[in-house]
């Protein structure tokens, strides 16, 4: 019974040991790289998320859209790119894959925005653009009266001590919100 005593022992501690080397291996702060690659735990290969992602996200994206009325445009509304996730999206967070396309096309926007020297007619005809067009004239809710939207986004710097600083990224044509009629394109 000892030699089975032994073995679970072993094993447990092993798991353990690689445990908490994966999570020190995550902290923001890599003081304990060193310690990992030098240290008893090297033969063990930790996970680590910056194989996946060797430049991770440091900024949040916002999007947001204002509706226009003739000249008149209403102030910026916000859409919320990312809701708050409940208590079991560790697990299973289905709810996921909509926020997710929205994201990668705000990150292929602004691909194609810096690839093509903010060239407008390239970008407006970027996929990412017209996914985004199609979500904003069919999924958010506009004002009755609006014949256009527009939409801007903008990247968040959340760093420790400092105050959020925003940078604009990008704005978008006036979009319209019905189709046109054949004379109007004509006339355009």
């Amino acid at each position: 019974m000892n030699g089975h005593r032994a073995v679970y022992t072993a094993v447990s501690t092993g798991l353990a040991a690689w445990l908490i080397g994966t999570v020190a291996g995550q902290l923001p702060d890599q003081r304990f790289d060193r310690l990992l690659a030098r240290g008893p735990l090297r033969l063990l290969p930790a996970p680590n998320w910056r194989f996946f992602g060797p430049n991770p996200g440091v900024s949040d994206a916002h999007l947001l859209y204002r509706d226009i009325t003739g000249s008149t445009a209403t102030p910026w509304k916000e859409i919320e790119v990312t809701p708050d996730r409940p208590w079991y999206a560790l697990a299973w967070n289905a709810g996921n894959r909509a926020p997710k396309v929205l994201l990668d096309t705000l990150q292929v926007i602004i691909k194609v925005s810096n690839d093509s020297c903010a060239d407008m007619v390239r970008i407006a005809s970027s996929p990412g653009y017209l996914i985004l067009q199609g979500y904003l004239t069919t999924r958010i809710p506009h004002d009755p009266s609006a014949d256009h939207t527009q939409f801007m986004l903008l990247r968040g710097h959340p760093e420790r001590g400092q105050p959020y600083a925003v940078e604009p990224l990008f704005a978008s044509r006036h979009i319209p919100l019905r189709p046109e009629s054949p004379a109007a394109a004509a006339a355009r």
